[in-house]
């Protein structure tokens, strides 16, 4: 029992390790000139770096493609939706750059990396997310 204990709380030390150590926004789902948008508001709004996430990088867990590693495993469909994935912002910069996407786009799913979702592939999140959305659309009338 110890050692999963100890095996349970290694994988959370990564994991919030992973999170600590690169403060970028993961983007999906933007065409060429909300991409180019985007560009813009790291600049005029100070906002951390953008990485533009494809969909042949569905199958990649949210850490993986956060260390910066691109691994074209799965050329799928998608849901047809934009998504923007924080992580390591404070909360002032989560507040600018939540306004500044407001700019750009509406309907965009927004969330954080957490300690559990850095394990999850960005395909399984996206699908969370929409699950999610669509709970508080059908309990909050």
């Amino acid at each position: 029992m110890k050692f999963i204990q100890n095996l349970k709380k290694d994988k959370f030390e990564k994991s919030v390790i992973s999170l600590k150590n690169n403060k970028i926004m993961l983007a999906y789902g933007f065409e060429d000139k909300e991409r180019l948008m985007l560009g813009k508001l790291i600049v005029t709004k100070k906002i951390p770096k953008v990485k533009n996430v494809s969909s042949e990088m569905c199958k990649m867990k949210i850490g993986d493609i956060i260390k910066g590693y691109k691994f074209e495993i799965y050329n799928g469909s998608l849901p047809k939706e934009k998504v923007v994935i924080f992580n390591n912002f404070d909360d002032s910069e989560i507040n600018t750059a939540i306004k500044a996407l407001k700019e750009i786009s509406q309907g965009i799913i927004m969330a954080v990396v957490t300690p559990i979702s850095i394990d999850w592939t960005f395909e399984y999140l996206i699908e969370h997310l929409i699950e999610e959305r669509q709970w508080y659309k059908d309990n909050n009338k």
